[in-house]
Formats: structure tokens, C-alpha cells, sequence
């Protein structure tokens, strides 16, 4: 007798389920603990990257892919406009002080748009970015070593250098007012002394009539993805006709990469050997998983052995034994996976939360659901690779 009726099977598979619902609850939750555990182990490896990733971005000074240095305002715009740049930030630097109060920490007076301030973690926590001819912001260090309180509308007078140093510059006392501030980093290699884009180009064209070059500007952008920046900007530079190298034929644009991406690192640095360990570690990975999983189902199958024989006494075929135990298998996946899935979510909206909206924080918790989607997926095909290979034994 050859039962081909599909309803039939799917009658006998569910009941067969709810007959062990015990045993079957026991195991969706060896699945739910299976994934979690993997999912944790990602997780923590990933965490442990980005913490490192922070404290190197902070070291540097922040976290924009990279760098096209001393562009002009035309190559700003075609380089902006090109498809492989997500976004850009500008900034014009117009000086510096490296002496007296900042002889140990060095101060950069430039104009920063919106993404730049944001990259280079120099948003104002208290007031607002530079607007009028004379505003300006800086950290609450910069002002303690100024003298001025914190405080929205006071007056600071600035002595800078204008010009860069390999230029002859000339010092400049101006009188600003405190438009904003944020929290000093101590491992910050400068302080960031912003003012508005119209000062900015004010002193430029009081520094050419001295005598002095066009101040530099300077493009920081966030690529498509942080793997081979470097290949992905000098893509840019070569479908502009610019040149990264003076070797080079066309207009130099020098490319500037953040060496604190550890995924461009290791895609700049990657050879075989490197590949074979991620993709030994990996298959590793899996194949535990899959054999943890493997045994939890062996154990809910085995008790079922003398039903399964029954099946193939009154004439139930083997495709449709196979059939019987995937649906099982799957549903089992179906209930189990997801519960780790919302746990983990949660979790990370936990995380989220207290590290706020920041593209930044953003950026690692969608990687950390891509890796709760992956792990997720190597359980399904473990769970279905078992559910066609027992019955054939």
C-alpha cells in the first residue's frame, strides 16, 4: 500500500508531535539554547572587535572611512556625487596652537560641517554647532585651559597661528563667542576648536593677502563598506581622473585611510592563509552546531523507532518516512530558532538604547542581527540535513 495523500502525511506528522509533546518541548528548547549559545559566542567576538574598533577611532580622532586631503571645492563636488561615496564631510582648517596651554595637546581651528562634527566626535553636547560670523565651539578641556566657564554666549579671546606649519604664518587674536561645548576625551590626539564656515573664509582671504596658500580642505567620507576602503577611494580617484600618487598622471587627490576599521585591515592584508583560518574557524563553527543539534533530534527521533517501523509495515514508502520527520524537524526550527531570535533582539534594543542612536552603535547592531539571521540559517540546514539522512539508515 503506497499512501500518497500529502494531507495524510502532514496529519500523521503532527499528531506523532503532539503524542511527544513533552519530549518535543525539551527539545525546541535545546534548540533555542543552541542558537543562543552561538549566537553569544558571535556576538561576544563582534563586541569585542567594536570596543577596539572605538577606543583606535577616538585615538585618531574619528570615524569616517577615510580621507580625500587637499581638495578643491570642485573636486568636492565630484567626488561627493560619485556612487561608491555614501556620504562626506567637509572641513577647512585655517590654523593651529601647539604652544603655552596647548604645548602638550595641540589645537585645530577649522570649520566642520554637520558630518564631519559628527565623524570627528566633536558635536556640541551643550548649545549648538557654529552658526554666526564669530561663534565657536571646543571641548570643556580647551576651555579649562582658557580659563572660561562653560557657558553659552561667552566670550573667549583666541590667540592662533593662521597658516600650516609648512608655511611662514602669523599669529591672530580674535574675540569669539561660546556657541557650544562636549566632554573632553583624554586619549584624543587634539582639540577640536570649530568655527563658522564664514570666519573661515574670511581669514582665507585675509591669509592670501599676507601672502599664505588657499587654506587646505579636506573631504572625509564614509564609503559604501568599511572592507577595502582604500581599493574603494582610489576606484574614485580613477574614475575621475584624479591621482592619489605624484607618480600618477592626472590631478593629485592623496587618499588618507582610518586604520582603525579592522575589517579594511584585514581586507587589505588578506592572503591565503589568513582565509583558510576564517574559513576553518567557520566550518567549525557550523559543524558543531550541527552535530549538537543532530544529537538533540536523535534522541526525540530514537523513542519513535518502533512508530516509524509501523509506518513501513502497513506500506508507508521511505519518501514518505522522510517527509513525516523533515516537517517535524522544521517545526521544531520553526518554534525554537525564533525564540532565540526575539531574545536576541531584545537584547540588542537593550544595547542600542544605552549607547543611543549614533550611526556609529547603529552600524554594529544591525551586524549583530546579521549574525543572529546567519546562525539561524546553519540551524535550519543542520535540522534538514538530519531530517533526510535518518531515515535512509
Amino acid at each position: 500500500m503506497n499512501v500518497k495523500n500529502r494531507k495524510c502525511i502532514r496529519k500523521l506528522s503532527w499528531r506523532s508531535l503532539w503524542a511527544s509533546r513533552k519530549r518535543n518541548i525539551i527539545a525546541i528548547i535545546a534548540i533555542a539554547l543552541t542558537a543562543l549559545l552561538f549566537t553569544s559566542l558571535f556576538t561576544i567576538v563582534m563586541s569585542i572587535n567594536s570596543s577596539y574598533e572605538m577606543y583606535t577611532f577616538r585615538q585618531v580622532g574619528g570615524y569616517c572611512h577615510g580621507t580625500f586631503k587637499e581638495v578643491t571645492e570642485e573636486q568636492i563636488e565630484n567626488i561627493s556625487a560619485h556612487s561608491n561615496v555614501k556620504a562626506a564631510g567637509k572641513r577647512i582648517t585655517i590654523g593651529y596652537m601647539n604652544s603655552g596651554i596647548f604645548a602638550k595637546t595641540p589645537a585645530e581651528v577649522s570649520f566642520m560641517d554637520d558630518n564631519c562634527t559628527e565623524w570627528s566626535f566633536a558635536e556640541p553636547t551643550t548649545g549648538h554647532a557654529p552658526q554666526g560670523r564669530k561663534e565657536i565651539t571646543m571641548d570643556t578641556h580647551a576651555l579649562k585651559l582658557l580659563g572660561v566657564e562653560p557657558e553659552v554666549g561667552a566670550e573667549i579671546e583666541l590667540t592662533y597661528t593662521v597658516g600650516a606649519l609648512s608655511e611662514i604664518p602669523y599669529e591672530k587674536t580674535d574675540t569669539f563667542t561660546l556657541a557650544g561645548w562636549w566632554e573632553y576625551d583624554d586619549i584624543s590626539p587634539v582639540h577640536y576648536i570649530n568655527i563658522s564656515e564664514e570666519y573661515a573664509k574670511e581669514m582665507e582671504t585675509e591669509a592670501i593677502s599676507k601672502g599664505l596658500d588657499p587654506f587646505r580642505i579636506d573631504l572625509n567620507v564614509m564609503m559604501a563598506s568599511s572592507m577595502n576602503i582604500r581599493g574603494q577611494m582610489e576606484q574614485v580617484d580613477l574614475d575621475l581622473g584624479y591621482a592619489w600618487d605624484k607618480t600618477d598622471e592626472g590631478e593629485l587627490v592623496r587618499i588618507g585611510v582610518n586604520w582603525g576599521y579592522t575589517s579594511s585591515q584585514l581586507g587589505e592584508s588578506m592572503d591565503a592563509t589568513t582565509l583558510i583560518a576564517i574559513l576553518t574557524f567557520l566550518a567549525l563553527v557550523i559543524f558543531t552546531g550541527y552535530l549538537i543539534i543532530y544529537n538533540i533530534f536523535q534522541i526525540s527521533v530514537t523513542g519513535d523507532i518502533r512508530f516509524y517501523g509501523l509506518l513501513k509495515t502497513i506500506g508507508v514508502t521511505p519518501r514518505q518516512l522522510k517527509r513525516i520527520i523533515r516537517q517535524q524537524a522544521l517545526f521544531l526550527c520553526i518554534v525554537g530558532i525564533p525564540a532565540d531570535y526575539y531574545w536576541d533582539m531584545c537584547r540588542c534594543n537593550s544595547d542600542a538604547s544605552r549607547n543611543g542612536t549614533n550611526h556609529f552603535w547603529c552600524r554594529r547592531f544591525h551586524r549583530q542581527h546579521f549574525t543572529v539571521d546567519f546562525l539561524c540559517v546553519c540551524s535550519v540546514c543542520a535540522n534538514y540535513s538530519f531530517a533526510v539522512l535518518l531515515p535512509s539508515g
